[in-house]
């Protein structure tokens, strides 16, 4: 029997392995995140963001915040008793800045990566009458699949659940956050690059790719060049992929065991009506992604499949354009992207949920499909609200994002991207998600 079809009877016969449909996913109750927004501190200009949010669920009496680990002995820094915060989060002032990507994972470091996880330099504690109980890092997960391979390999690519990111490409220029970045309010959608996206354990990459003819030097005549091809965020360009392009191939050259997927989603300037365009754009990721690239055979096959098969190859590319899927057997069909062009909270959630219920849409042989957790701008916030900003509404969703894919989607959910990803917990929800449904496979199969 097809794997996607088994795991389908599993959903069918939770109660037997006590998954119920709808019931929470057993995480940590603790967890850290880092804010989307940014302030002007009261001395100096300089402006400060990315700052440490704590975050908690029922139950938890106390958290604490600490800068190094606190099994040694450490002092917190921030000390906190929940109830004072019915809203279950906390935003600190420290602010986690340009860390180190610790384990060798900083983007051409000549040595050796190291696997698993790895702390970065922020912890939440949790304490019950003055005892730490529990304790979390916020960490970088840049081997989670191929650490929970004998968990997660009998899941299709279509029951895994992928951790993404939406408009992956358009992030900030510097380490530091520039008042050109805050400028840019409905343009920049993350705070990181797409290296440390994927190291920190983001495995779906959301682009849009526009072409723009490069003049030859002195002359009118227009040329393709490789910078030609940049990633857009709609009608405006942000950066160039071909840069991109080559930390995604760097990454899982270093990264053996890990599979991710490229969406070029859509072509929203240069691309109508040019199919030599098109042609190019293939050439660029042929010579840039080919040998990493995984064909497509018409199917969604299980991890364990990929891995057997494509020892080299760890890439689908999702090419959003039908016509030229069908030349080119490395090409996967478009992902199905799930938009709700809802301006508020409640009405994305409604959308999402209508979605995640939605049994034809999460049909197996249909392919992958994205629930995009964002808000889109209306016409009043793009003209009159000065405050309104993707990192403002970013902030809102993803307060309620973590505990939605937790509570109530884990099961049905195949992929979920965020702006500003780093604000949610999703990648540890994922990942726990991953291996609680493997597992359960695993169990089915041996009845």
């Amino acid at each position: 029997m097809d794997r996607a079809v088994v795991f389908l009877v599993i959903c069918c016969l939770t109660l037997s392995t006590g998954l119920v449909d709808g019931q929470s996913l057993e995480v940590e109750p603790i967890w850290l995140t880092v804010s989307s927004l940014y302030r002007t501190p009261i001395h100096g200009a300089a402006l400060i963001d990315r700052e440490i949010q704590l975050n908690w669920q029922d139950g938890v009496e106390e958290v604490a915040l600490f800068t190094s680990d606190p099994t040694l002995n450490q002092t917190p820094v921030v000390r906190i008793r929940t109830e004072d915060y019915p809203d279950g989060s906390y935003q600190s002032y420290y602010s986690l800045a340009r860390p180190t990507l610790v384990g060798g994972w900083e983007l051409d470091h000549p040595g050796p990566q190291e696997s698993g996880d790895h702390c970065l330099n922020f912890w939440i504690g949790s304490y019950r009458n003055d005892t730490l109980e529990q304790v979390e890092c916020l960490k970088i997960r840049p081997t989670w699949m191929s650490d929970n391979k004998l968990s997660i390999g009998g899941l299709s690519l279509t029951s895994l659940v992928w951790p993404g990111t939406h408009n992956s490409g358009c992030y900030r220029r510097g380490d530091t956050l520039s008042l050109r970045d805050t400028l840019a309010r409905f343009v920049l959608t993350q705070d990181q690059d797409v290296w440390s996206q994927l190291v920190y354990g983001v495995r779906y990459i959301d682009v849009r790719v526009g072409f723009y003819p490069v003049k030859r030097w002195n002359t009118s005549e227009q040329i393709s060049h490789d910078n030609s091809f940049w990633i857009n965020h709609d009608l405006i360009k942000v950066r160039p992929l071909v840069p991109v392009l080559r930390e995604i191939r760097q990454f899982l050259e270093k990264a053996e065991g890990e599979i991710v997927v490229l969406d070029l989603h859509r072509f929203p300037v240069g691309f109508s009506g040019r199919h030599a365009r098109h042609n190019r754009l293939v050439e660029l990721l042929e010579r840039e992604l080919r040998e990493v690239a995984v064909e497509y055979c018409g199917e969604w096959p299980t991890l364990d499949k990929l891995w057997q098969q494509s020892p080299k190859g760890r890439l689908i590319i999702a090419y959003g354009d039908n016509e030229v899927v069908k030349k080119h057997s490395w090409l996967w069909p478009p992902v199905r992207q799930q938009w709700g062009n809802q301006q508020s909270v409640e009405g994305l959630e409604e959308f999402l949920e209508n979605c995640m219920n939605d049994t034809e849409l999460r049909e197996p042989q249909r392919g992958l499909w994205a629930a995009m957790a964002q808000l889109t701008p209306g016409q009043l916030e793009l003209l009159f609200n000065r405050k309104a900003s993707l990192r403002t509404m970013a902030h809102s969703v993803n307060s309620q994002l973590t505990g939605w894919l937790r509570d109530r989607w884990w099961q049905q959910a195949n992929i979920v991207t965020s702006d500003f990803f780093l604000g949610n917990n999703v990648v540890d929800v994922a990942i726990a998600a991953n291996v609680e449904k493997g597992n359960a496979l695993k169990r089915y199969e041996l009845m």
